[in-house]
This record gives structure tokens, C-alpha cells and sequence, in this order.
């Protein structure tokens, strides 16, 4: 079991429950987040905080009261963030699945310059058929990304973007913006590849620091996944073919103590890295 593993297994059941829960109804396209909580060595999950497709601002001040008063967690007990991406359009996009650039690059950074260990949960759908009733269903699915400190993800992004040093990137040149036909930004970075190209997120799971569980698997077996519709149609990405796909951003300003989803909700087309 590698750490990404762990770290998700430090989830309690309620806290799963609560995750699904919370990205039920997908078609219905809003983004949420929660903080994760350490209560005793166990992870559990605050209350929602929902956005739009693409956007949520939030005061960490008022989100961190709210769950004090909700449940009696505390500043010391928060550790990390969980977001969920949703359908778009009533379609599953694949790079929703992936963690954005505005997701990461932050903690990113704080691992390369501090040495810090940090942890990012994503909850996504994900499009399969069932095995026992043949039906195609949508599963929420959790991507767990382990960032363990400076070596790692310093030789993570020599390894996957070898053109690029990892100590020049910062948040304003690392971060993807539009450019007409797809993503990209200023250093050059990969962050994620729709078509296992190498990437950062890519390396890192290679790397035994991400995982992908199915929370309607066994490690949640008792939820029952949503029914697939006439709209919700998988959007996979083919040769020559483009696809659309957005990110949900979820940062940290820490000059002014907020969180904001700030992407630039743009269409992404054809072999593009995240």
C-alpha cells in the first residue's frame, strides 16, 4: 500500500458517506469543497462549502467557525482541503479528474521551498459499466495527490518536464492560462496529460503518490452509484479528435487569508497538458 493509499484509508466511514453525498447528482454542476479534519488519527470531512462549474470563494475564517460550531472541530485539527469536480453539461470531461494547475501549484511550491508535507483530495465521476447488472453508471471516484516533501517533487518535475527548472516555476508563470486553443503557461510545465504523455501528476503516481479509489467499491460498498442518462455521455479523448475539458481551481490567497476558485472556466481542445 503506498502513502497516497494510506493517507485515503485514513478516512472514516461517515466521512466517505459524506463525500458521496456531497458529489450525488453530478448533473446539477457545482463544485464543493470541505477541510479535512485529523481527529484522532481519523479524517473526517466539514460541512460544503458549493460553487458554481468552475467557482467557489470562500472566508476560511467563517468555514473553519462554521464546522467548530457544526462539530466541534478545531484550527489545530484541520489538515488538508477536499474538492469535487462535477459533470459539465450534463457530460463527464476527463481532465475533471485530474487535479488543475491552480489546484496544485501552490502546494507545489510549498513543498519545493519548505520541505513541507501536504496532502489534495479530489472527488470526480467517472463513467463505467456495472459488472453485475451490464447498466452504465457513474462512479465517484477519489484522486489522492501526496506531495511528501522537496527531493520528490523537485525530481517528480526534473523527471516529467525536463526542460523546465523546477526552482524558477512560480505561481504567476506556472499557472495555466488560455491561449486559444488549449492550456498553457509561461514556464513550459505539464502538469497533467490526457493521454498518459508525461506530466507531473503522471510521474507522481508512478511514483507510488497518487491513487485513485472508487467509493462505490469496497471501500463503500453499500452506496449506490447514479444512473447514467441520455445526457450524460463519457468525453474521452481520441486522435485528431478534441475535447473539451475544465478544471476546478481551488487556491489559497494567503496575502488575504481567502480561498477562491479562480480557473479561467475555458474550453480545453485536443493533447494538452494540464
Amino acid at each position: 500500500m503506498n502513502i497516497s493509499q494510506q493517507e485515503f484509508n485514513k478516512f472514516s466511514p461517515a466521512a466517505l458517506n459524506e463525500m458521496k453525498e456531497f458529489s450525488d447528482e453530478t448533473h446539477k454542476s457545482h463544485e464543493w469543497m470541505s477541510y479535512v479534519y485529523d481527529v484522532d488519527g481519523t479524517y473526517e470531512i466539514g460541512s460544503p462549502s458549493y460553487g458554481g462549474e468552475s467557482k467557489i470563494t470562500i472566508d476560511p475564517a467563517t468555514k473553519l467557525a462554521e464546522d467548530s460550531n457544526n462539530f466541534g472541530y478545531t484550527e489545530a485539527q484541520r489538515k488538508w482541503t477536499i474538492h469535487g469536480h462535477p459533470l459539465k453539461d450534463g457530460d463527464i470531461y476527463n481532465g475533471r479528474q485530474f487535479f488543475s494547475s491552480t489546484d496544485i501549484i501552490e502546494e507545489f511550491i510549498d513543498a519545493r521551498d519548505n520541505d513541507t508535507y501536504i496532502v489534495q483530495f479530489l472527488v470526480h465521476p467517472h463513467q463505467q459499466v456495472d459488472k453485475t447488472t451490464g447498466e452504465t453508471v457513474i462512479h465517484n471516484r477519489v484522486r489522492t495527490l501526496v506531495f511528501p516533501g522537496r527531493d520528490v517533487v523537485v525530481s517528480a518535475m526534473k523527471q516529467s518536464n525536463p526542460t523546465v527548472d523546477p526552482y524558477s516555476i512560480t505561481v504567476e508563470n506556472g499557472t495555466n492560462q488560455s491561449t486559444g486553443g488549449g492550456l498553457s503557461n509561461e514556464v513550459g510545465v505539464d502538469w497533467f496529460a490526457l493521454d498518459n504523455a508525461p506530466s507531473f501528476q503522471k510521474t507522481m503516481e508512478d511514483m507510488g503518490y497518487v491513487s485513485v479509489m472508487d467509493l462505490e467499491g469496497p471501500a463503500a460498498k453499500t452506496m449506490s452509484a447514479e444512473g447514467n442518462t441520455t445526457n450524460t455521455i463519457l468525453k474521452t479523448a481520441k486522435f485528431g479528435v478534441p475535447i473539451a475539458v475544465l478544471g476546478f481551481v481551488l487556491y489559497l490567497w494567503k496575502q488575504t487569508d481567502f480561498f477562491q476558485d479562480s480557473d479561467q472556466d475555458d474550453e480545453e481542445n485536443g493533447e494538452i497538458g494540464g
